[in-house]
């Protein structure tokens, strides 16, 4: 597990040595650090996206992240790398690293001044031990969660005057793909609310 952190870290560090693919893009792309507070969710992600209709665990989730955007392949669609930390907390202690690849739009407004950015990072997710329903999970499986695929959709709202502070809403979900990593199915999910700076 050593092995696969060090190469994606590595891997990250080498991306934000990218050349951008055209001089006109330079004014689009951008850094963002970003972090969140949530609670972890009693569900599979199909029942984890809508807050309302979600059954919560006692477990929390603190964290946050730093994105770099490399590239805008077509107009207001922004694609980088995104890696983040967290403290997973409740009946016991966790930690857990993921780096991902994230693409985000942002032509949506919602009247003059309100803009609506979905986005969506997936990459893989290490964790120091389960909680929660990962650990049932694991142990109903004899699996091993310690590192999972990572997938965060997520909804961003800010305003036009003030691009570079926004709140958001996303899901932060780790899986094994149907037993592809750990011999897991679905692993945890966390609904979370956090704040984003852009720069």
């Amino acid at each position: 597990m050593r092995f696969v952190l060090v190469f994606l870290l590595t891997l990250l560090a080498g991306s934000f040595s990218l050349p951008s693919a055209a001089s006109a893009q330079d004014a689009a792309l951008d850094d963002a650090v970003f972090g969140f507070a949530g609670r972890y969710v009693n569900a599979y992600i199909e029942g984890s996206l809508v807050p309302i209709s979600a059954r919560y665990e006692d477990n929390f989730v603190l964290g946050g992240g730093y994105q770099k955007f490399v590239a805008e392949p077509l107009t207001d669609l922004h694609m980088g790398l995104e890696a983040g930390l967290a403290l997973r907390g409740g009946n016991i202690v966790s930690g857990e690293a993921w780096l991902g690849a994230v693409a985000r739009y942002d032509g949506f407004h919602l009247g003059e001044n309100l803009r609506i950015s979905p986005a969506i990072t997936v990459g893989l997710s290490a964790v120091t031990n389960p909680i929660g329903i990962e650990a049932e999970r694991a142990q109903r499986r004899n699996a091993d969660p310690s590192l999972l695929f990572f997938m965060a959709p997520e909804i961003a709202v800010s305003t036009v005057d003030n691009p570079d502070i926004e709140l958001f809403y996303r899901v932060q979900h780790r899986s094994g793909a149907w037993g592809t990593l750990g011999g897991m199915a679905d692993g945890a999910n966390a609904q979370v609310i956090g704040m984003r700076y852009r720069f």
